[in-house]
């Protein structure tokens, strides 16, 4: 009887040199947290490969489900092990193979111990007229029904069947940590994921309009946390109340610069909670051009008032584009909730598309805004969301 695994084949982790050992680890690490509650614990490592005993055969769609959230996993299978020997590879995949007529099949066979008697090719021969001769299935090498994956290592020889596709990137954690500006929309939410898969821990901030609003958006603010939670993010989410605050530069300000404004605001707490996490950047869901705030004018002076970089990793894509990326990985459906978030507060007929500096400092200095900044400070709300 061959042993059940969960192998784990890791893709751009294996390039980092003499840091591999630290992204393996933390790999390691996320895989284990990601699957905590389920029967399957570390076994071992190998070249490229990280493997899992399954103890109970009956939680792998589970597992399945819970791996293809781990960025740093380029693909994995359930995996069976035997011994270095063709004749019990041949008995254990005989075993094996579903009880279906009329399927095709093709023998992918890879040889990393160069000492065993049979190369790939022969490996693919012999046990394909095998699997030929007990089923009768005819080979189909460019678009089998079913692949069987043969992997000789030095000590034991695994075989699979159909592998399924991890997210790739770099594991969560290695890259810092960066504090991501979440609104109720579409597009901040995908921003933060493309940030997990660099490998950066991403702590989002939620900015609303209480108390001048519903608390609709922190709603669905908190439910996008949950998500982005299952990719890897930290389940804290920064819940700042500024609707106060708005309403007093809708006092004090032309309409045209409010938004500009709002997203300085933003900018100035946000930095300061990145210096209570240690987070190294801003993350925004920017995107060029997109919509009035978002010109690369009024970019370039929301960014003045940030000390820290601000990363915007949406910034070349398309409505489309993100639209369809924040339907992959699940977050489309809350964003189309209804609820007003913050920058949709006080929204002007006619925002600025190229604000100017030297107007926005005029405008400033005849504001309170380090007392705005500590108001907004002192009306945050840390929330963890798994307890939501």
């Amino acid at each position: 009887m061959a042993n059940t695994y969960v192998l784990i084949h890791y893709g751009e982790v294996g390039l980092k040199g003499q840091n591999r050992p630290k992204f393996i680890q933390t790999l390691v690490q996320n895989i284990e947290t990601r699957l905590e509650g389920l029967d399957v614990r570390l076994d071992r490592r190998r070249s490229g490969r990280i493997l899992f005993r399954l103890a109970d055969e009956s939680a792998w769609e589970e597992v399945a489900r819970r791996l293809q959230t781990v960025f740093g996993i380029a693909y994995f299978a359930r995996a069976w092990r035997v011994p270095l020997s063709m004749d019990a590879l041949e008995a254990a995949v005989l075993e094996h193979l579903p009880r279906e007529q009329g399927i095709s099949f093709a023998v992918r066979a890879r040889r990393a111990n160069k000492d065993f008697p049979l190369n790939s090719m022969e490996i693919n021969r012999r046990l394909g007229a095998a699997v030929v001769q007990a089923t009768g299935w005819k080979v189909n090498l460019s678009n089998p029904d079913l692949p069987i994956h043969v992997e000789v290592l030095y000590k034991e020889i695994f075989f699979y069947f159909n592998r399924i596709q991890g997210p790739g990137g770099l594991p969560v954690g290695v890259s810092g940590t960066v504090i991501n500006l979440l609104s109720g929309g579409i597009d901040s939410p995908v921003a933060a994921w493309r940030m997990l898969r660099r490998g950066a821990r991403v702590i989002n901030v939620h900015f609303h309009g209480q108390p001048l609003v519903s608390d609709a958006s922190e709603r669905k603010a908190i439910l996008l946390t949950k998500v982005l939670t299952e990719w890897g993010g930290s389940p804290r989410l920064y819940s700042v109340g500024i609707g106060g605050i708005q309403k007093a530069i809708t006092e004090t300000a032309p309409p045209e610069y409010r938004m500009v404004l709002y997203r300085r605001l933003m900018m100035r707490v946000a930095q300061e909670i990145a210096a209570r996490e240690g987070a190294l950047a801003l993350v925004t869901g920017e995107s060029l051009g997109q919509v009035a705030s978002q010109t690369l004018e009024n970019l370039f002076v929301i960014n003045e008032v940030a000390r820290l970089p601000v990363l915007r990793p949406l910034i070349g894509m398309d409505k489309e584009e993100i639209v369809a990326q924040a339907e992959r990985i699940g977050t489309l459906e809350i964003s189309n909730l209804p609820g007003e978030d913050a920058c949709t507060l006080f929204t002007p007929k006619h925002p600025v598309t190229a604000a100017r500096v030297d107007e926005v400092h005029a405008i400033e200095a005849q504001q309170p805004w380090d007392a705005w900044v500590s108001t907004a400070l002192s009306n945050t709300r840390v929330i963890d969301v798994r307890l939501s």
